[in-house]
């Protein structure tokens, strides 16, 4: 441009650019401040996903160990469960463990002193 406004050149277009900018003293804390808040922001995201990661990896672990403890399940065709055993004491101290449910006998041994004294009346 000339002086007093004027031009002798021919004005194509005007645009917009995206070019530096001194920052005031008032924008620069502003811009700090929001780095301190997202440098703040970033460290509780990662927290916050480290948590969610340790939460999938203990589910991981269970479903897993769920999966390898029914394989063996099926593998062996039985598992363990809480039966009821009936302990008889037999002549000779001798005893015998049956299993209540099927009435199968699953141990037969000799007493132990405990069982050989059995209840003293009070």
């Amino acid at each position: 441009m000339s002086e007093k406004g004027k031009t002798s050149e021919k004005i194509l277009k005007t645009e917009t650019r995206n070019l530096p900018c001194k920052l005031t003293e008032l924008e620069l804390r502003d811009k700090a401040d929001e780095l301190a808040t997202t440098v703040q922001a970033i460290e509780g995201e990662k927290a916050r996903q480290d948590s969610v990661k340790a939460e999938l990896k203990a589910r991981l672990t269970e479903l897993e160990s769920r999966q390898t403890r029914l394989a063996q399940v099926v593998s062996r065709r039985e598992e363990y469960r809480d039966v009821k055993v009936i302990v008889e004491l037999h002549e000779n101290d001798i005893v015998k463990e049956i299993r209540d449910d099927t009435a199968e006998v699953i141990q037969i041994r000799p007493a132990r002193d405990t069982e050989r004294q059995g209840q003293m009346p009070l």
